[in-house]
């Protein structure tokens, strides 16, 4: 229990600091491997500091430690401590104290990164640079119930929250010198934490993925090359740009593709035509906002926060719904990714013979090199923007699996050869979109040959993706909402049920039925009574919000867990939500929008879908590099993430942009010249 007192120790050292040279000393402290006697100057304590310091210096000094060098820098350490000397100083103020509000959920104390491992000294025993080392006490089940119930969690809502609980640990830094290996460390505070907590039943680990010292990773010639390439390119665009611009010839049509200027106009021009359905641009991109708000939430409750509990009572707020139900979002990209792929097949149809070579070529073409260049970027170049106590473990599941398993997000397999953890968690949609795309054949030639025929196939295959999912719900017994834990990701239902391409299925092909559906009627609008519109607008609304809110009823400590309705919700609540934006597309088609349409078919909606892509892409690997650089748990708070979410929107407008215009602009360019064989204006 003496741990209470480090504050005491904090405050006794600040205010003896400044302290006259007439309350110091003279001693001797003769050290273990040395025949010199060397004069050494300490502070002068009564009997109550003396015995707090020397408190103090048990935990903090590895005395016994095996490697000479490693107890003989720490007893340096502890007699520079003794006297005060900046160095020792910093180390220890650098070393976790007892933080406050543990039974609230701050179970994470990362003392000071920066100030650790910016501690350079010299010293008889040779130079000591800090290191920063971060244990893990991992507590048993029962010690969590224990301290959950101090907050009325109950044994049957326990089966519901231990998800999020039973993979929490108390994280506990401490700064040595850099001697001293992982073994002495782990050793000495492993004995130490047990003897503090006699009596309970935890375990302590300590991984060389959790010490840092000052060695900041160096480019390799692969990395430097690149950057030379990526600079001579842009080098390379910005002189072309130049030239479009003042040249009075113009140039080459290949050349054009990479004009800045151009590519800029491009995003910002306004040519609508009468065949646009413009209010999917305005679905498309708050979509695109929805997904980047959702997954700031996540890193929320994928980083340390000092709240981490309040967590669990957020849950059980129907406000919550929208994060917790707003995965549905990816269901809109779902079906409108299918209705436009089913619009383009079938006027391309109606005017000539379907090349079957570009309908594939094209797809992969247009959609593989950003998100390749993204992959490159993970790979070779994250690990270079950030530092931190968490930064390592981040890297292990984003980085890692990008270096190990980046062949199959290219080929767009990885949901089937590697769901954990993914090489760019975000791809797990691209990976589903282009698995169907190339498939989407199975309906689409069906429908274009016979009615009979192409209908009777169509619901075939939906009804075959819901019972499905049903099935697979069933058999795992999964409960109706999407699991609160920070271990979403390892988590069965994500990598089996939640990006299964055979699982989502059904979403996308609503989306190939209704394209087939608007272009069959291409020019005809429907006439239906306004009466008609109004409760056809009220029902829509409904659904969608009985989709998104229904799964609040599954967090619920009252409700009891029911087989037969979880896994009818899992199977068709997202079918329920799309078909409420297929009334959306469809009214706004049809000149029953009103003031909807108006607004989702704004010109800014179409500039900033352009840019979506580029957004997708690289949003998710900003946020984690935000958060695994972080030096201090954050707190939780729908206020707090929604301001780092805007924050996000606001990055990611800019990268997105520049994304667009330097790489994915020219890439869709040079497609249409390859395919159409026109100009580019």
């Amino acid at each position: 229990m003496f741990l209470v007192m480090f504050p005491l120790l904090f405050s006794y050292t600040l205010a003896n600091i400044s302290r006259e040279t007439s309350t110091i000393s003279t001693t001797t402290l003769i050290p273990e491997t040395s025949n010199v006697a060397v004069k050494k100057e300490t502070v002068k304590l009564n009997l109550k500091q003396a015995v707090i310091l020397n408190q103090i210096l048990e935990v903090y000094v590895m005395k016994n430690a095996s490697n000479i060098l490693c107890r003989n820098q720490s007893l340096e350490f502890g007699a520079s401590l003794r006297r005060f000397e900046p160095w020792a100083l910093k180390m220890f103020d650098s070393s976790s104290k007892i933080q406050s509000g543990i039974l609230f959920g701050n179970l994470v104390e990362f003392g000071n990164f920066k100030q650790c491992i910016s501690i350079h000294t010299d010293t008889i025993y040779g130079p000591i640079n800090g290191k920063h080392c971060t244990l893990k006490v991992l507590p048993d089940h029962y010690l969590l119930k224990r301290i959950l119930s101090y907050r009325n969690v109950s044994e049957k809502r326990w089966d519901q929250v231990k998800i999020f609980v039973e993979n929490a640990t108390l994280d506990w830094s401490v700064c040595i010198p850099d001697s001293c290996d992982i073994n002495d460390t782990f050793f000495h505070f492993e004995k130490l934490i047990k003897g503090l907590t006699e009596g309970l039943n935890i375990s302590v680990s300590l991984s060389e993925s959790n010490c840092y010292t000052d060695d900041y990773p160096k480019f390799t010639t692969t990395e430097l090359t690149i950057i030379g390439i990526t600079l001579i390119y842009v080098g390379i665009v910005i002189i072309i740009s130049l030239i479009d611009i003042y040249s009075a010839k113009g140039i080459n049509n290949w050349l054009k593709i990479f004009s800045l200027g151009r590519n800029t106009k491009k995003i910002f021009a306004d040519s609508k035509t009468p065949s646009d359905m413009n209010c999917v641009h305005g679905i498309r991109f708050l979509s695109t906002c929805y997904v980047i708000i959702g997954h700031r939430y996540l890193m929320m409750m994928f980083f340390p926060v000092i709240n981490s509990l309040h967590i669990m009572d957020w849950i059980l707020f129907y406000r919550s719904t929208a994060i917790t139900g707003g995965t549905l979002c990816v269901d809109t990209f779902f079906m409108i990714s299918g209705m436009l792929v089913s619009v383009g097949f079938y006027d391309t149809a109606s005017k000539r013979k379907i090349d079957w070579f570009m309908f594939y070529f094209y797809r992969f073409v247009r959609i593989t090199p950003p998100l390749a260049l993204v992959v490159l970027w993970y790979c070779l170049f994250m690990h270079h923007f950030g530092s931190g106590p968490l930064w390592n473990d981040m890297l292990e599941i984003i980085q890692r699996p990008c270096q190990d398993y980046w062949w199959a997000t290219i080929l767009h397999i990885q949901n089937y050869v590697h769901p954990f953890p993914l090489c760019l968690t975000q791809a797990w949609y691209l990976t589903c979109d282009m698995q169907y795309y190339f498939l989407s054949p199975l309906i689409l030639v069906p429908l274009l040959h016979g009615k009979i025929l192409g209908y009777g196939n169509f619901l075939c295959i939906y009804l075959a993706s819901i019972m499905i999912n049903f099935r697979l719900a069933w058999l795992n017994r999964y409960n109706g909402g999407v699991p609160v834990t920070n271990q979403l990701f390892a988590t069965k239902y994500f990598q089996h049920h939640y990006i299964a391409p055979h699982v989502r299925a059904s979403t996308y092909i609503i989306g190939l039925g209704f394209g087939y559906f608007v272009q069959k009627n291409k020019g005809n609008r429907a006439k239906i009574s306004n009466l008609t519109a109004v409760a056809g607008w009220i029902i829509c609304i409904a659904t969608m919000l009985a989709s998104l809110i229904g799964c609040h009823v599954f967090f619920l400590e009252e409700h009891d867990y029911n087989r037969l309705e979880s896994s009818a919700f899992l199977a068709i609540s997202r079918s329920t939500w799309t078909f409420g934006i297929v009334w959306m597309v469809w009214a706004c088609i049809n000149g029953y929008g009103g003031p909807i349409n108006q607004f989702l078919s704004l010109h800014f909606f179409r500039v900033l879908g352009k840019i979506s892509y580029g957004m997708y892409l690289l949003h998710m690997g900003v946020q984690y590099m935000m958060s695994g650089a972080a030096k201090l748990p954050g707190y939780f708070s729908d206020f707090s993430s929604i301001y780092a979410a805007l924050s996000d929107l606001t990055m990611m407008l800019v990268a997105g942009f520049l994304f667009t215009v330097l790489f994915e602009a020219p890439l869709i360019a040079g497609l249409s010249l390859l395919v159409k064989k026109g100009n580019i204006s």
